[in-house]
C-alpha cells in the first residue's frame, strides 16, 4: 500500500536536509510521543547505516523495528526500508523539493504487514490509519519547530558539533 505525505516547510532545503541528516532528531520529531524511543543508530542516514527504534502499541506491547538507510542524494533525497519488524514491505523516501527559501518535504512509503499481522488486509485495516496518524502528528510537529526557530537552532548546533 502506497501513501504520500506532503508539505511545505518555512526553512530552506539545505537547512531541513540538514536536520534530518541526524538521527538524532527522531527523537525531537516525536518529543510527544511516549510510545516511540530511539534505540540506537549510527550517526548517519548515508546506505547502509541503521536506525533501531520501539513503538508501543495499545499502551503495552513494545515493538522493536530496524531500518537500513538504502538512499542518499543531499540535499534532494535519502530513504530507508525495514530490515526488522512486522511489515514484509517497508520502503520510505524522503524528497526534499526547494521552492525558493521554503521547502515541500515529501514522505513515499510504501509498507505492507507480513502475514502472521494481518498481510495487506491488515494493512488497510490496521496499519493505514496509523500510519496517517503518525504523518499528521510529524508534520504538525514539523510545522511547529520551523516556525519558532528550534529547527534552525538544532541545524545549527549539529553544524557546530561537526555532525
Amino acid at each position: 500500500m502506497e501513501f504520500r505525505f506532503e508539505q511545505l516547510v518555512s526553512v530552506p532545503r539545505e537547512t531541513l536536509f540538514q536536520f534530518y541528516e541526524n538521527p538524532d532528531h527522531l527523537n525531537n520529531l516525536h518529543a510527544d510521543l511516549p510510545e516511540f524511543r530511539l534505540l540506537h543508530h549510527e550517526s548517519s542516514i548515508r546506505p547502509g547505516s541503521t536506525v533501531w527504534v520501539e513503538q508501543t502499541l495499545a499502551g503495552c506491547i513494545p515493538m522493536v523495528m530496524g531500518f537500513r538507510h538504502i538512499v542518499y542524494e543531499p540535499p534532494c533525497l535519502f530513504g530507508e526500508e525495514m530490515i526488522h519488524g512486522p511489515f514484509s514491505l517497508f520502503n520510505h523516501m524522503h524528497e526534499f523539493e526547494e521552492v525558493g527559501d521554503k521547502t515541500i518535504v515529501r514522505d513515499i512509503l510504501n509498507i505492507r504487514l507480513a502475514w502472521p499481522y494481518g498481510g495487506e488486509i491488515g494493512t488497510r485495516l490496521f496499519a493505514a490509519g496509523a500510519i496517517r496518524s503518525l504523518f499528521a502528528f510529524r508534520n504538525r510537529t514539523l510545522q511547529r519547530m520551523a516556525g519558532s526557530g528550534e529547527l534552525a537552532a538544532l541545524t545549527a548546533a549539529d553544524q557546530r558539533a561537526g555532525t
